[in-house]
């Protein structure tokens, strides 16, 4: 089965324009509950520190993406390189382990 680099470059952007609006929304929920005594400034940075990182790490998968199907542009794209799945596949793999903050509850 042939892969489909642009179907898999928008399911990316899709995923990480998702992702920018999940932060976006814990966000602004983290910064209610500092305002509201709720939680303090330094429980909430953690949590946001470690979602925006793996928004960050998401964004560079792209990149890196992107420029691979740049490279194989001009010829038929006959997959990834072992270390470039590996790669793909331990950020998926991270994602998945990594637990949706709580903020709902306090």
């Amino acid at each position: 089965m042939a892969l489909d680099p642009e179907g898999l470059a928008e399911e990316a952007i899709t995923n990480i324009r998702n992702d920018r609006g999940k932060a976006d929304v814990l966000i602004t929920k983290i910064l209610e509950d500092i305002k509201d005594g709720k939680t303090n400034h330094q429980s909430a940075g953690m949590v946001l520190s470690k979602h925006l990182e793996t928004m960050q790490r998401a964004n560079e998968q792209l990149v890196k993406l992107t420029a691979l199907f740049k490279r194989t542009e001009n010829s038929s794209f006959s997959g990834f390189s072992d270390l470039e799945r590996n790669e793909i596949f331990d950020v998926i793999k991270e994602k998945q382990q990594e637990e949706e903050p709580d903020v709902g509850d306090s």
